[in-house]
């Protein structure tokens, strides 16, 4: 890419010779004094000032002021301020980058709003458990199980907790291991086939109309009815337990979200895990 750059000027003021007590020049007639504001251009963009320019323009033609008329000017007379536009790329730079900084501290702090919104939505979500309410079981990202509000009976909540990815684990270790009869890749498939049945099984109607409220109960019962094996727990906590769960969550802000070790789970679990609504 070639880098257009040179030098420039911009009339900054035109004085007739009467106006600075100038006689008239046999050469130059009806010529007035020109002021004009000398820059440094970058892709003809004026980048900074380089001083002041004299010139006699006539006929719109510029020319170099005699020395001898220049001693006769009244410098008092001529002193012109220049223009702030002498400086138009820096001040773009400085503009553009502070656009972006303000950009920046909005998404922030639009974020930041975001967050904390989401935040006490998820906090919500605990106060107010439903049926069909869906729970994960989370370490470091990694899905441990999940669960559903199955029932609640006055103050107590029952979670119908599903451990199919238990069971995922154990035939994917031995078919790596060698003990299972078919290998890695193809018991990988063999689990992805049997997830597509969530949406592809004959038994889906019949299973909604029963349990229209539990997904996950639905899931689960359906790969029972597909053949295969399936492992699920029903979990009796109270609702204040329940409701404890949310102190894992963060706050979107200052707190974030931390393991909790859940005793009504120890029959599950007794490792801390993170806790969050899906």
């Amino acid at each position: 890419m070639t880098i257009l750059f040179g030098w420039n000027r911009f009339r900054l003021k035109s004085f007739t010779f009467q106006e600075l007590n100038l006689p008239e020049l046999e050469q130059f007639p009806n010529a007035t004094f020109q002021v004009a504001q000398s820059y440094f251009h970058l892709f003809y963009i004026p980048v900074f000032p380089m001083g002041k320019r004299y010139d006699l323009v006539m006929d719109k033609k510029a020319y170099h002021v005699p020395p001898s008329l220049m001693k006769m000017v009244d410098t008092e007379q001529i002193k012109v301020r220049g223009k702030w536009y002498a400086w138009t790329l820096p001040i773009l730079v400085i503009l553009i980058t502070l656009g972006i900084q303000i950009n920046h501290v909005v998404k922030e702090s639009q974020n930041r709003s975001d967050a904390i919104e989401f935040a006490e939505m998820q906090q919500r979500f605990f106060d107010n458990p439903a049926v069909g309410d869906h729970l994960l079981f989370t370490n470091n990202g990694d899905v441990n199980f999940d669960a559903e509000v199955f029932k609640i009976e006055g103050k107590k909540v029952i979670l119908f907790v599903n451990l199919m990815e238990k069971i995922d684990d154990k035939l994917m270790e031995s078919a790596r291991n060698g003990d299972a009869e078919v290998d890695a890749d193809s018991m990988l498939s063999l689990i992805n086939y049997r997830n597509e049945l969530v949406t592809t099984s004959a038994f889906n109607d019949s299973l909604y109309q029963e349990h229209p409220d539990r997904p996950v109960f639905r899931k689960v019962l359906l790969f029972e009815l597909e053949g295969y094996p399936i492992e699920y727990k029903f979990v009796k906590m109270s609702l204040k337990d329940y409701k404890s769960m949310k102190n894992s969550l963060g706050d979107g802000d200052t707190k974030k979200a931390k393991k909790i070790k859940i005793p009504s789970f120890y029959e599950v679990t007794k490792q801390a895990l993170f806790v969050e609504p899906d």
